[in-house]
């Protein structure tokens, strides 16, 4: 009779220490974060059960318990699934026609800077969607075949450029020798001024390497500075009138405004360069230091022509203003 109670009690005593483990484990899984963590939590109470003598009606009460528990998050479990799969559908159905459409302009789009930001948009918009792994991967991959076909088009465009600047760079480089040599040699002043003027104006929208152009236009800068100082020479010695000097000034600014505007033009394409490589830096999504270096170089470069900006406005100024009293 001793051992059957004791027996009795013990099993009791299993009970009690098994059901606080499964109200225990009941309350963490319903208030855990996520459905995974809850269906974990459960199999660990589940655990407890194994090789704990219990009574069968009690036993079978606990366990009945544990496994509604399991019915309920199950349940849950697959309405999520469906709930995903649902969603990852309609956000596939709805980005995949984008970016197909995006993708076949490519070959149509001039402006390369104006469907590289588009892709970019389209890249992060899919990142930041449900999808499945292989949607996913199927929409980046067509992204970047069109990224490749940009960079593609980029060199081709490139080697078209630098055969032009070739010819360009030929054609100027036989005026500038022949302005600096009038500059160094020539009483005719005036015309040689003209002149000197008219090869810088063929300066603007010419196609050259930035090293060529700035070789080029310093040669050409020479050749004012060279006439400049001859007509200052020819004033002093000559003491020629107040108009003619002010009409050198007036080429003078001219002269800086259009140096001036050159150097805008080359820090533009040193910032289209800049805003390229972040742009492949940002689609890699790494190199976080680098980025931050682009980010200040470009800063800075924006800087500077917006200084230049207002220098060009100020000279512009001055020069309208002397012009308006030589008339």
């Amino acid at each position: 009779m001793e051992n059957e109670q004791f027996s009795a009690e013990a099993l009791n005593q299993n009970y009690l220490i098994l059901k606080e483990i499964v109200e225990n484990g009941l309350n963490q899984a319903f208030s855990a974060e996520n459905l995974r963590e809850a269906k974990g939590i459960l199999i660990e109470v589940q655990q407890q059960f194994k090789g704990l003598k219990l009574f069968r009606e009690a036993r079978e009460e606990l366990y009945n318990r544990l496994q509604l528990a399991f019915q309920i998050i199950n349940q849950k479990i697959d309405d999520e699934k469906l709930d995903f799969e649902l969603e990852t559908l309609a956000n596939y159905e709805d980005l995949k026609p984008r970016v197909e459409k995006t993708v076949g302009t490519v070959d149509q789009q001039h402006d390369s800077r104006e469907i590289w930001a588009k892709l970019i948009d389209l890249q992060s918009l899919i990142k930041s969607k449900k999808l499945k792994r292989e949607q996913r991967e199927e929409l980046l991959k067509l992204l970047q075949d069109a990224f490749t076909l940009i960079k593609l088009k980029r060199d081709d465009e490139q080697r078209i450029f630098e055969k032009e600047a070739v010819t360009t760079y030929g054609k100027l480089k036989t005026m500038v020798d022949e302005g600096l040599k009038l500059a160094e040699e020539t009483h005719e002043y005036k015309e040689t001024r003209e002149f000197l003027k008219k090869i810088q104006s063929e300066f603007k929208g010419a196609k050259m390497i930035s090293e060529q152009r700035e070789e080029l236009y310093s040669r050409l800068q020479t050749a004012f500075d060279v006439l400049g100082k001859r007509l200052d020479d020819f004033f002093h010695n000559k003491k020629k009138n107040w108009e003619t000097k002010m009409n050198f000034t007036v080429s003078r600014f001219e002269a800086d405004i259009f140096e001036m505007q050159q150097a805008i033009i080359k820090e533009k394409e040193d910032l289209e360069e800049l805003l390229d490589q972040m742009d492949i830096l940002e689609t890699s999504g790494k190199n976080a230091i680098g980025k931050l270096a682009l980010q200040s170089r470009i800063g800075s470069l924006k800087r500077s022509i917006e200084q230049k900006t207002n220098q060009i406005f100020e000279l512009q100024t001055n020069h309208d203003e002397l012009k308006a009293r030589l008339e």
